[in-house]
């Protein structure tokens, strides 16, 4: 038992030095802080790219969000947060990238895998059905080498 509370008091003890401060951010309005959530989750973070910057604790993204919350505001549109975070930091700052020349193979190469994936098995189903007819012949010859 005595092993067990040393167990769990390094446990506890390990966590302290992990534990961060939580922003707090005040907005006149509860509509400013739902678009302060969703954008912060909707924006990556530049240093951590697997992260948005509101889930990274990098300094960066303790600054991006400080912009966001600057910009919301000042009454900024999202769209036009996006831009600001785009022409700074590049489209890889936006899980949604945009529609363009540049991105038309992310956004249309699971729908044209999906297609010919469907053509393949529409084919190769059809092909199947027609080997199976056979011949009265090839019966009488399977039945002769059955005996």
């Amino acid at each position: 038992m005595r092993y067990f509370i040393h167990f769990v008091i390094g446990l506890l003890l390990i966590q302290a030095p992990f534990a961060e401060s939580i922003e707090v951010s005040d907005f006149e309005t509860t509509k400013q802080e739902s678009r302060y959530t969703e954008l912060i989750e909707n924006i990556r973070c530049p240093v951590c790219q697997g992260q948005s910057i509101g889930g990274s604790n990098s300094d960066l993204a303790k600054d991006l969000r400080g912009k966001v919350r600057e910009m919301i505001l000042d009454n900024q549109s999202d769209s036009e947060i996006y831009s600001f975070m785009v022409e700074r930091y590049g489209e890889f700052v936006v899980y949604k990238p945009p529609v363009s020349p540049k991105t038309y193979l992310l956004w249309f190469a699971p729908l044209i895998a999906l297609l010919l994936s469907l053509f393949y098995l529409f084919r190769s189903t059809r092909q199947k059905s027609n080997k199976e007819a056979i011949s009265e012949s090839d019966i009488e010859k399977a039945k002769k080498l059955l005996k």
